[in-house]
């Protein structure tokens, strides 16, 4: 026989009818990517937050709805991206696959020194600092992990 109170404990345990999960399950609050446009002489965007599986398509349709008539570089400053997942580095050779189908460069800089290392990893390093102007993106001094 269930008491009173332990079938109400029970059903403030239970799961929710809205479809959120109990209280003791944590639910990590992702930063958003934050995407700015900068026009001019050569396009620029600005990429803040990690660039992953949730934020790729994000970056790949920002950068496909901003008109680029006339642009022969696009620049993306990664210098606020905190991480860059597999999903992102496929999204950055996607674009610059766009880029190069419409006439244009695609130029990274200001990655951090983790964030460039992800490209040193892969070796995408040279593709992406094959680009004059990008030469200084490498760090100058090896990481010290410990």
């Amino acid at each position: 026989m269930v008491r009173a109170h332990e079938r109400e404990s029970s059903r403030r345990l239970a799961r929710l009818p809205s479809g959120h999960g109990p209280w003791w399950v944590a639910h990590p609050a992702r930063p958003a990517l934050r995407l700015e446009w900068e026009g001019g002489g050569s396009a620029v965007v600005l990429v803040a937050g990690n660039v992953d599986v949730a934020t790729a398509p994000q970056l790949e349709a920002f950068v496909a709805t901003r008109p680029l008539t006339d642009c022969a570089v696009l620049e993306l400053d990664l210098a606020d991206v905190l991480s860059m997942g597999s999903v992102g580095l496929s999204a950055l050779l996607s674009l610059r696959r766009w880029c190069l189908q419409r006439g244009m460069e695609l130029r990274v800089r200001g990655a951090h020194p983790s964030v460039w290392r992800v490209f040193q990893v892969t070796g995408l390093d040279a593709v992406f600092a094959s680009s004059p102007g990008t030469a200084g993106l490498a760090p100058a001094q090896d990481l010290a992990l410990f």
